[in-house]
């Protein structure tokens, strides 16, 4: 339900490290200076939230911390339906006082239930953005890191491209995702967390 926070975030995050590393490539080398030898690739930031074992770990505990509250608003919705379907069935039959009462009490429930989903969803997105911080911080550090030794210049993120329409054409052999995924696991296990799988096979 939030978890186009994450992706938002993630995307953010490779747009800044490819513009960071652009950047300080343009400064070292001279703006006259011939483009650097190395690789483009791409990435694809959407499989992150279910690949990074750190990041599906920190939502699995934010999401649990939650669930209670979001269990209310699901019964609260289950309420508001059951008496949607009263004011239709039943509503033809009742007392015009005893109709309005109904009307009146389904409108302050809804109007409570919408405070409390934006409540909600406002403290939840404050907590997965504090809870995920640091991870993000350190999937920074480490695509730059697999950049350089990989020999990569470029980093376009797929999920930001597509939405945008920048990308018209990528070659499926330049995607790192699934080494990416797999080489910051490796580095950054989770304790209980299963065996990250090996990367596919490039076609």
């Amino acid at each position: 339900m939030f978890r186009t926070k994450l992706i938002l975030l993630v995307a953010a995050l490779v747009a800044a490290i490819t513009s960071s590393a652009s950047a300080q490539q343009a400064t070292q080398a001279g703006v006259s200076a011939a483009l650097p030898d190395g690789r483009v690739a791409v990435v694809n930031s959407q499989a992150f939230l279910g690949g990074i074992g750190e990041l599906k770990q920190k939502y699995e505990q934010v999401d649990k911390q939650f669930q209670s509250r979001y269990q209310q608003l699901q019964a609260l919705e289950a309420q508001l339906k059951q008496m949607e379907n009263d004011m239709q069935v039943k509503g033809p039959t009742l007392a015009p006082e005893k109709l309005a009462e109904l009307q009146n009490n389904y409108n302050e429930l809804k109007k409570k239930g919408t405070r409390d989903l934006e409540d909600l969803k406002g403290e939840y997105d404050r907590t997965i953005d504090t809870a995920t911080k640091p991870i993000r911080d350190k999937l920074y550090q480490f695509l730059n890191n697999y950049a350089a030794q990989h020999s990569i210049v470029l980093v376009i993120n797929l999920a930001g491209a597509a939405q945008s329409g920048s990308l018209a054409y990528w070659n499926p052999g330049t995607d790192i995702t699934d080494d990416f995924i797999a080489e910051y696991n490796k580095a950054n296990p989770v304790p209980g967390a299963a065996p990250a799988a090996p990367p596919k096979p490039k076609q």
